[in-house]
């Protein structure tokens, strides 16, 4: 199976269904071997193939490899630029690739709803012998408010070469995408599934967090508008943080994850939105343990009842500790 930018986009396109996410490790493909779960078969040739990562422009390839390569395990690893995309023979391989859905709505008003994720995707025979793109897993993506502006004036061939060039995704760091990978290579080896709306506060880790530091992402704090997910205003950092009495910091996304790389120990944050939904997901920084995971649909920012969940969740597994 070879693949050229265009049909790439297109391809993979056909397999997309519009549900949320951070991240899923369960079948999303058009013909599903189980509506529930992967089979055993699906996961065998998982592990037994090669699995390409397209990385972007921007990515440094040694800070990549370090991040990922000893976190994903399932299968040999390998890392290709994507401008090499169009030469790559995908037979028997697993791939890793960006894509999204873009849903406009003309009503009373114009609404952009744009949904942007990482897929795992290996294309494997059904019973009967015909091919179909099997789906592992799901990551969604939080592009920057300058990459939704110049998406909107852009072919969906044009969106596609942006994504891998010259788009700023708020999570996609070398230190957030090693403990995504690290989670999804986890389920996947042990045949397990992790559903998208799965809500986590009874961790007992979590209640390490009295005492260690949270690290925010600054972009958490940007404010966007209901009708068209951009930039509204900036959230006071004090006011968000008003009923989260336990250490935390804002730093860039880019300072937690040279944190993450350089093996320092603490929780971090990591806050997406897909359209009008939003997930917030707490993970440790070596480790790569989720000790708190929150959706909440139609909800457009981070607020500081979002952070107040996340507090009771440490007062409570604290409080179970003694």
């Amino acid at each position: 199976m070879k693949i050229s930018y265009l049909l790439l986009f297109i391809a993979i396109g056909l397999f997309t269904l519009p549900v949320f996410g951070q991240f899923r490790v369960k079948p999303v493909e058009k013909k599903q071997l189980d509506p529930n779960e992967l089979s055993e078969e699906a996961i065998d040739r998982l592990k037994n193939s090669q699995t390409v990562f397209f990385y972007r422009a921007d990515d440094d390839l040694i800070e990549l490899r370090k991040a990922l390569e000893d976190v994903w395990t399932i299968s040999d690893l390998i890392l290709i630029p994507f401008s090499e995309a169009g030469s790559i023979d995908l037979t028997g391989k697993s791939f890793f690739v960006i894509e999204g859905l873009r849903k406009v709505v003309k009503q009373y008003a114009t609404v952009d709803n744009s949904y942007l994720f990482l897929h795992l995707y290996m294309s494997l025979p059904d019973k009967n012998g015909k091919e179909f793109v099997q789906s592992f897993a799901r990551l969604d993506l939080f592009p920057s408010e300058e990459a939704m502006r110049a998406m909107a004036t852009m072919s969906e061939s044009e969106i596609f070469v942006y994504l891998y060039g010259d788009a700023e995704i708020n999570n996609w760091t070398p230190g957030f995408l090693r403990n995504y990978f690290r989670n999804i290579n986890d389920l996947l080896e042990k045949g397990e599934g992790k559903g998208l709306y799965k809500g986590i506060d009874d961790v007992p880790a979590i209640a390490r967090m009295a005492n260690k530091t949270l690290y925010i992402p600054e972009y958490a704090l940007e404010k966007r508008s209901k009708m068209f997910g951009l930039v509204a205003g900036s959230e006071d950092p004090e006011k968000l943080m008003k009923n989260y009495p336990y250490p935390h910091e804002f730093k860039t996304a880019c300072q937690i994850s040279d944190a993450i790389i350089a093996g320092e120990d603490f929780y971090y944050l990591v806050y997406t939105r897909s359209s009008s939904e939003k997930f917030f997901t707490v993970f440790h920084s070596t480790s790569g343990e989720i000790v708190f995971n929150a959706y909440k649909p139609m909800s457009y920012n981070l607020k500081s009842k979002d952070l107040k969940d996340v507090a009771k969740a440490v007062k409570k597994m604290k409080k179970k500790e003694g």
